[in-house]
């Protein structure tokens, strides 16, 4: 492995939608590219220049050539064919189970607006009597069986998945030599996600790894206004105290200075590389203009990364995540676009993406957490990124002891009864020639920022309507998914009309997956197919599949 001298001199790097080396688009996109229906271009082209297009950034000459090598790696195909992922925000935020996952960042603000440091008082008593290390103790993860969560990504039809190994707190959930707040030496004292990995090996189940702790330096500190703490109170705080400023690395740091917090952030990556060798690796807080997570230490860390998996003969995937700024954490054709929550994603986003999204927010699992996103709602997600070339990775919230609220497991395993009737119309596929077509509720563009004059894409799945239709192929098999049951009974498919554009061999059968074949009828007006006159079963209340023959 290469080793980069740590510097604090900060990386200039140019915003630009170009790479520095061309790549074939293949590794990018499907061979057929999908172009957007006559009504979605129309939407989206009433919108032009209202919104700022995500951009990749490129690196400065010194790293070109790292980034480039790095760029060789296709995204590979296993995932492509996955489609659906599960990963956890699970941690000692947990333990309170308050408004956030972040529940660190503010329990010392006294002037949150969300009311964090007033419910840590009444529930926990004075800062300085209970700080948030004291979480770590009661963080026990008791009731984590890493086998019976498996069994439930398995059962809600994922195909990768795993823990997130560690969230803006700093606490790492495998068996670190790296930093002593880990898991495995404090709370559970148990290596928990090694334990799903094992158990996930032993299924063939492809593992993921999530990283979101570059934040963790001086996220507290900047948080608060310090100047509302006296001396004396100071003097009692865990994030004044130099014994853990380990876990709460900043401005007050001595020891645990920016340049070793950032060896350590890549050290840490290094490390769960080389004891569980995931297969999958989400990144979260990187800006390789900052000091935490700088360029040298981010291509180290990327290169040795896939230079293990070379060694051991698989393809492994990153996570190339757009945070709130606008800008891919890395460069162009590095891993995969991901957008968190489909938020400023582009209609016409091109080729492969991700999109993340917890099963419900907060991020977290709270006290009495209203499941306001219901099986409904994901599984119209998915019917409509897969249609777009999207993968879709979901979030399980586990309790702190590791059991899942019965409400949320509810969601998930009804996602997978969807799934085991209509995965063939999901799994391995491709897009075709048009994602989408009918009504357009899935998209829209508002504005956002503090004085509302930013225009952004938001993805949301609250309100789909009859006639929303999308679409895959595989194997030369062509299926059209209804995101509802319509009230009429009768499905009309306009692109499959009589010398359609899109499909102009002949329609010999229709089946709908889960029932058979149905009735249809194919004119100049579209594909119209005749539903049976009651649904088979719940399951069909989500919507449904069709084969066309």
């Amino acid at each position: 492995m290469k080793k980069f001298a740590l510097s604090l001199l900060t990386l200039a790097v140019v915003t630009s939608s170009l790479y520095a080396k061309d790549v074939s688009p293949d590794i990018y996109t499907d061979t057929n590219v999908a172009q957007l229906s006559n009504n979605e271009a129309a939407l989206l082209k009433k919108h032009e220049g209202k919104f700022t297009r995500p951009t990749y950034q490129t690196a400065v000459a010194e790293y070109r050539d790292d980034w480039n090598k790095i760029a060789e790696h296709k995204i590979p195909e296993w995932i492509i064919d996955a489609k659906f992922g599960i990963y956890t925000h699970w941690g000692v935020y947990s333990v309170p189970a308050f408004e956030t996952n972040v529940y660190h960042r503010y329990m010392y603000d006294k002037s949150n607006p969300r009311g964090i440091y007033q419910y840590h008082l009444d529930n926990f008593g004075k800062l300085e009597d209970f700080g948030y290390t004291k979480f770590v103790d009661m963080f026990k993860a008791e009731d984590y069986n890493a086998k019976e969560m498996l069994d439930l990504m398995i059962d809600s039809g994922a195909k990768f998945g795993g823990l997130g190994t560690v969230h803006h707190d700093g606490f790492l959930m495998w068996d670190s030599e790296i930093n002593r707040w880990n898991a495995g030496k404090m709370g559970p004292k148990r290596d928990l996600y090694g334990e799903f990995v094992t158990e996930a090996r032993k299924r063939d189940f492809k593992v993921a790894a999530s990283f979101h702790h570059a934040r963790t330096w001086d996220m507290v500190h900047k948080s608060i206004d310090e100047s509302s703490f006296t001396a004396e109170e100071k003097s009692k705080l865990d994030i004044y105290d130099q014994q853990f400023e380990d876990f709460y690395p900043g401005r007050h740091s001595k020891t645990t200075t920016i340049d070793v917090f950032a060896q350590q952030w890549h050290d840490k990556i290094v490390e769960v590389i080389d004891k569980y060798s995931p297969d999958f690796f989400f990144f979260d807080g990187i800006k390789r203009t900052n000091a935490n997570s700088p360029e040298n230490l981010v291509v180290d860390a990327l290169d040795y990364y896939y230079q293990n998996a070379k060694a051991e003969g698989k393809e492994v995937v990153v996570a190339n995540k757009l945070p709130g700024g606008g800008n891919f954490n890395f460069p162009e054709h590095i891993g995969i676009p991901t957008y968190e929550g489909g938020r400023d994603m582009p209609a016409d986003v091109g080729g492969y993406f991700l999109v993340d999204r917890a099963i419900s927010y907060p991020w977290t699992y709270v006290k009495d957490k209203e499941y306001n996103l219901k099986a409904n709602y994901h599984i119209d997600a998915l019917m409509d990124m897969v249609a777009r070339g999207g993968i879709y990775l979901l979030s399980l919230t586990p309790m702190a002891s590791g059991a899942i609220d019965p409400a949320e497991e509810a969601i998930f395993r009804e996602i997978g009864q969807w799934l085991k009737v209509n995965g063939e119309a999901i799994y391995d596929t491709r897009r075709w020639a048009i994602p989408a077509e009918g009504p357009i509720s899935t998209w829209k563009v508002a504005k956002s920022g503090k004085n509302k004059q930013v225009m952004r894409m938001v993805w949301a799945y609250n309100k789909v309507k009859d006639g929303e239709i999308r679409f895959t192929q595989k194997d030369g098999q062509l299926y059209a998914m209804s995101l509802t049951w319509p009230e009429s009974n009768e499905l009309l498919i306009k692109s499959l009309k009589g010398n359609s554009e899109y499909y102009q061999q002949e329609i010999s059968k229709v089946s709908m997956l889960g029932y058979g074949e149905v009735d249809f009828t194919r004119t100049e007006a579209g594909l119209n197919i005749k539903l049976p006159k009651q649904k088979p079963n719940k399951i069909f209340d989500h919507g449904m599949s069709f084969k066309i023959n």
